[in-house]
């Protein structure tokens, strides 16, 4: 290992090793970072790309068969397709054996995108009537006139035993957001048009909900909460989080072309960017949303950054990345962020990783393509390590631990576990499941919202690996590759080879402009180019690499030294505030930590290989 020698900059945010005349520069990590290190060099030379190349690394297709184990077999068609939000791994019995009173409009609606999403990465067909069932019972919940009537379930999240009449059914706003969104994926794929008919409905009933105290801005009186049917709020505490409507309206209107839509969106993000709503959150100057819950703010300011993205107008962009910039320095830069920042900063969740994955994919294809490496970092670190398999080693862990219940308890429990595998853990800590250096808050839990957003990361991550762009902030039309994760797609065949090098090659598909992307942290002068095996000259175009006149067929490659190096941090959680955490990174992997998890690790030195899914 060669040694880089130092500046240390204290960050939620940058440090640099300078070896001349190339610097390291380290973006995106709170706390102090040192021992920078070249790990493994650049390859100067390589071999072709082998028919059959053997994964050694994350596998995103991977991940989606197993998610979608857990879409086809967590739904209980008894109970008209309902799936569980009270899971609970280490507990036995696992989940609740009748209705889960939390589902309705949340569980629910987040599963209903991930059908899309996951039948994408992993092109699997099985399922489909249940998909059908699903999808079925989602709009049942939406009335004639665009309404969309639920029991208020999750937002009183805590009375698990409490038992709705229709009469306490409410104008549910969030489920509201979510089905609308599910039906722009059914008429993205589908061409549906019943779907398109039904979406705008819904967007049409959003809006009469919506106030508007000058014609270009406006909220809803309850925010992201319920209301009643006469468009009345109904005093709850999810009231003053802004509901996430604006990314849902913009894709709406990217895919109808409904420019009621696009206004209605941009005066709903006005609406939160002045603060419009009595009693609703306000936003600081720097992006500071301290009080407000991290996965509800962010799912809402996600929507302002897309809106910025395809309006091209950079005040909303500028908006959402600031609030996000703000949120990394309450977090490691691992992929761990406080559920609800500044009053309760000792619980990780996953619907927020998903967030911040979603917001830092759009922050990075407005320009600032340095936030791939954050997409990557948190799917390495947690949505990959967190996605629940039944190992040997869970057995194990889970029979000791249940084993005064006896055994036919215990093998009940993990055979209702089963249906559960493929989603993604909720609740974890900076080192482990378990949070245990946290007084275990939320730890190894797989809440009903986490599970289907942790797919989200995993499709946000898919689709970002390989795309094809036009003239944009990255730079000329073409196709980008922007992750180092392999996929497949129509534009090209991705491979990463990491761990054991900082090597990215794709087999073009088209015929076209190609630009490759090595990590922001990768000293240029060591870059290098290939076609084929043949070393070429580096052309820089922005921050990628480009290759010019490319034919089907052609293998382009980037190789680029792999750094590790050593990330402390300490004094960011006021409730611990002598915990001290030490990361060892190799790359965008966290490879190791200090002090080490004494349950179940959340890191390894190598990255995580799934077995073969029961459902493929």
């Amino acid at each position: 290992m060669r040694l880089i020698s130092l500046i240390l900059v204290w960050a939620g945010g940058m440090v640099m090793a300078s070896e001349s005349p190339s610097p390291t520069v380290i973006h995106g990590l709170t706390g102090r970072v040192s021992d920078v290190r070249i790990a493994v060099e650049s390859p100067k030379v390589i071999a072709p790309l082998p028919e059959i190349f053997l994964e050694r690394d994350t596998d995103l297709k991977r991940m989606a068969d197993w998610a979608m184990n857990y879409l086809i077999r967590t739904p209980n068609k008894d109970f008209d397709y309902e799936p569980v939000f009270q899971c609970h791994p280490l507990r036995c019995p696992p989940a609740p054996q009748g209705r889960d009173v939390v589902v309705p409009c949340d569980t629910d609606a987040r599963m209903n995108w991930e059908w899309y999403y996951m039948r994408d990465v992993s092109g699997l067909a099985e399922g489909a009537d249940i998909e059908k069932g699903f999808h079925k019972r989602m709009l049942a919940y939406v009335q004639k006139d665009g309404t969309v009537l639920a029991p208020p379930g999750c937002y009183n999240e805590g009375d698990i035993n409490k038992v709705y009449k229709k009469e306490d059914y409410v104008y549910h706003i969030w489920g509201a957001t979510k089905i609308l969104q599910a039906l722009v994926e059914d008429f993205r794929r589908t061409g549906n048009l019943e779907a398109k008919a039904t979406a705008r409905k819904i967007m049409l009933r959003l809006k009469k909900a919506a106030v508007y105290p000058t014609p270009d801005k406006c909220y809803l009186p309850a925010g992201m909460g319920p209301l009643r049917q006469d468009g009345t709020a109904i005093a709850n505490g999810w009231n003053k989080q802004p509901a996430p409507l604006v990314g849902p309206l913009v894709s709406y209107y990217q895919v109808t072309g409904d420019k009621e839509a696009l206004d209605f969106a941009r005066a709903y993000a006005e609406g939160i960017m002045a603060g419009s709503q009595p009693g609703g959150l306000r936003i600081g100057a720097n992006g500071n949303f301290g009080g407000g819950h991290g996965h509800a703010t962010l799912h809402a300011l996600w929507g302002i950054g897309q809106l910025g993205l395809v309006t091209g107008e950079a005040r909303y962009l500028d908006f959402a990345k600031r609030s996000w910039d703000w949120m990394l320095t309450q977090g490691t830069g691992t992929g761990w962020f406080p559920a609800a920042p500044v009053w309760a900063d000792n619980c990780n969740e996953t619907c927020c990783i998903s967030d911040m994955i979603s917001l830092a994919a759009v922050i990075a294809n407005s320009g600032h393509a340095e936030y791939f490496d954050y997409v990557e970092r948190y799917l390495r670190n947690y949505i990959s390590n967190l996605q629940f398999i039944i190992t040997p080693e869970f057995e194990a862990y889970y029979r000791k631990i249940n084993a005064s219940l006896g055994e036919e308890k215990i093998n009940n429990g993990l055979k209702e576990l089963r249906k559960f595998q493929g989603g993604i853990i909720g609740g974890s800590g900076l080192n482990d499941f378990e949070n245990q250096s946290m007084g275990r808050v939320s730890g190894f839990e797989m809440f009903g919202c986490c599970a289907p957003e942790g797919m989200r990361a995993i499709y946000t991550t898919w689709a970002n690996v390989i795309e094809h762009l036009p003239k944009s902030a990255l730079g000329p039309s073409g196709v980008y590759v922007n992750i180092n994760l392999s996929r497949e797609s129509k534009w090209g065949r991705v491979v990463s080879f990491y761990p054991e090098a900082g090597r990215l090659t794709v087999k073009a598909g088209v015929r076209d402009r190609f630009f490759l992307r090595p990590p922001h942290w990768a000293p240029r002068d060591q870059v290098r180019a290939f076609v084929g095996t043949r070393n070429i000259p580096v052309k820089w175009s922005g921050d990628y690499v480009s290759f010019n006149k490319v034919k089907p067929g052609d293998e382009l490659t980037i190789t680029y030294p792999l750094v590790s190096f050593s990330h402390e941090v300490k004094g960011i959680w006021k409730n611990y505030p002598n915990l001290k955490m030490t990361f060892q990174w190799l790359g965008n992997r966290v490879v190791g930590c200090d002090p080490p998890a004494e349950l179940t690790p959340l890191f390894s030195d190598t990255p995580r290989l799934l077995p073969m899914p029961p459902i493929q």
